[in-house]
């Protein structure tokens, strides 16, 4: 696979002169700067001090950004021929907006069509509708759909708004193999499809989900199975501030436990140099080499884009836990020999689970509100937790709400499923509290508070503080 990317020393030499890392420089360089800087490096051949670098904190990025974006200063190339995407909001926090040249984001895009295409994930003949999000500045329904055809896909462009019935409709009436879109849009199409006859259910023919944005648990996973049959469940994931840049896929790394709380991606270090450091890395420690952990060993995911260089992305703590991994045999049997020196395995965990939240006095860790949510037998779909205020008091309430499946044979009732929740967060202790909680049965993902970007469920949203 060619990849057309830039040296790491171009992008360490641009950072140095971009606000990103360097607080005295005002704007971002401009094209004239950009192509002396790069030429130097070349004719130069400038040896990359990568290690020295420190790290660039969200809090870091999130401030320059903010000054950069309201900056209308003639000298701001920030706002210059740029590809905006937002991102943020999902926890109640202010959206960011990211920009890219959008030359860059053309070719990342190009450039993850092929590693689709390298992986196995999009094949000859391939029709894909995707029900991803776009409008108030989101931009995954276009950045997704260029991505598919340039794997090599037809593409069906629903958006978002396109409702479950005509989306169903449109899967079998243009006979789509393929189904993508975010994981709480995919969740709701399959429970729509799992509500149709028999005769209409029997019309749609789908051997494979693509979804993004937040990971579909083991109950999410054994529903899709239990509607679709033996369908191949691939992840992409990305973000406004990398971009794409990762492929989960069965066929490549082997079919994901649904009890597992982490999955395995297929990551192109030729695209993005990722790097597991100690956790101690964000608690004030100095950077050094000690910090940076080996194969096999899990911390925070750091990554550096070598396809970003404008607006360059270098070492950036992402907030996520994983580790690094040689491709494995699966992998090799489908990726030509040629490219497998530069792939590796990142196995995800998700997000920095050291957060919690404070409710009745008592300390709730969401990774262990994941673990509950995520056991088989209470078949939740989709859950959200809200933090609010008992009308004007100074009480916290929590409500939780859920979407779950059918009933079925190894599935909690209602009431059972109250119960273990309850005990979770010490009802029973605490009687009390009983009128500040509060536990609601969704029958559609209508009823969750949603991002105001990309129209994600919220897993947490805190109207307390």
């Amino acid at each position: 696979m060619t990849i057309e990317t830039y040296l790491l020393a171009e992008v360490l030499a641009i950072a140095k002169k971009h606000p990103f890392y360097n607080p005295e420089i005002a704007y971002p360089a401009d094209e004239e700067t950009i192509q002396k800087l790069r030429e130097l490096v070349i004719d130069q051949n400038v040896k990359s001090e990568f290690q020295e670098q420190p790290l660039l904190r969200k809090k870091t990025l999130y401030k320059a950004i903010n000054r950069l974006t309201h900056d209308v200063d003639p000298r701001n190339t920030y706002r210059e021929s740029s590809y905006m995407s937002i991102t943020g909001g999902g926890s109640g926090g202010v959206p960011m907006m990211f920009a890219v040249d959008v030359h860059e984001n053309r070719r990342q895009r190009l450039q993850m069509g092929k590693f689709l295409k390298l992986c196995g994930v999009i094949k000859r003949g391939d029709w894909v509708l995707s029900t991803h999000s776009a409008g108030g500045f989101y931009r995954s329904l276009d950045l997704t759909t260029e991505i598919m055809e340039n794997a090599g896909a037809t593409v069906l462009s629903a958006g978002g708004n396109m409702s479950p019935t005509d989306v169903a409709k449109s899967l079998a009436d243009y006979h789509v193999n393929i189904l993508t879109g975010d994981s709480s849009q995919v969740v709701q199409t399959v429970y729509h499809i799992s509500l149709m006859a028999e005769e209409d259910r029997n019309r749609i023919s789908l051997d494979k989900i693509i979804y993004t944005s937040e990971p579909l648990t083991g109950s999410q996973r054994a529903f899709i199975k239990s509607i679709l049959g033996d369908v191949m469940i691939v992840s992409i994931m990305g973000s406004s501030e990398a971009g794409p840049w990762a492929i989960s896929s069965p066929e490549l790394t082997g079919e994901q436990s649904l009890t597992s709380n982490s999955t395995d991606f297929i990551i192109d270090m030729r695209n993005m140099l990722v790097e597991i450091v100690s956790p101690s890395a964000v608690d004030g420690v100095s950077l050094s080499d000690s910090i940076v952990l080996p194969e096999g060993e899990q911390g925070l995911i750091v990554q550096t884009s070598l396809q970003r260089l404008r607006n360059p992305l270098v070492r950036y703590i992402t907030g996520d836990i994983g580790s690094i991994h040689p491709l494995p045999s699966a992998a090799c049997a489908v990726i030509p020999e040629a490219d497998w020196e530069h792939l590796r395995v990142l196995r995800m965990r998700g997000r920095d689970h050291r957060f919690s939240f404070k409710w009745c006095g008592c300390y709730f860790e969401f990774e262990g509100i994941d673990t509950v949510m995520r056991a088989e037998d209470c078949g939740i779909l989709q859950w959200q937790l809200i933090l609010d205020r008992l009308e004007s008091t100074p009480q916290a309430t929590l409500e939780i709400r859920l979407l779950r499946s059918s009933p079925r044979d190894g599935i909690l009732s209602n009431d059972d499923l109250i119960k273990r929740l309850r005990d979770f967060f010490h009802l029973h202790l605490f009687p009390e509290n009983e009128h500040q909680f509060r536990i609601t049965f969704l029958n559609n993902l209508g009823g969750f508070e949603r991002s105001a970007t990309a129209g994600k469920v919220i897993k947490f949203v805190n109207r307390w503080n």
